[in-house]
């Protein structure tokens, strides 16, 4: 495969303590390699099935750039996001069902 170039991305935690990471992305990678770069980097906890009281909840990291959720299987190089854009990303916790 040829080699892909990359690019400084800022990811923004959209929550209370407002966390910031730059990355350099590279174009060939997946939004869910890229997503895993970025949970271990701020040390969120992973996508997994939480014990709750009287249901499960799931914690699910999802990442936004304007306005769109980023699909996990999306390469970043079909995207159109320019150096330097931020990304938001939310942790949240999600019921399964």
């Amino acid at each position: 495969m040829a080699s892909g170039s990359s690019r400084r991305v800022l990811f923004v935690c959209g929550d209370d303590v407002g966390r910031r990471l730059v990355l350099n992305v590279d174009d060939r990678r997946l939004v869910g390699e890229v997503k895993e770069k970025v949970r271990c980097a701020l040390v969120l906890g992973p996508d997994e099935a939480l014990a709750g009281s009287e249901h499960l909840e799931r914690n699910v990291l999802s990442l936004y750039y304007a306005g769109a959720v980023l699909d996990d299987s999306w390469r970043f190089a079909d995207l159109g996001i320019p150096p330097g854009a931020q990304v938001t990303l939310l942790n949240a916790l999600k019921a399964t069902s």
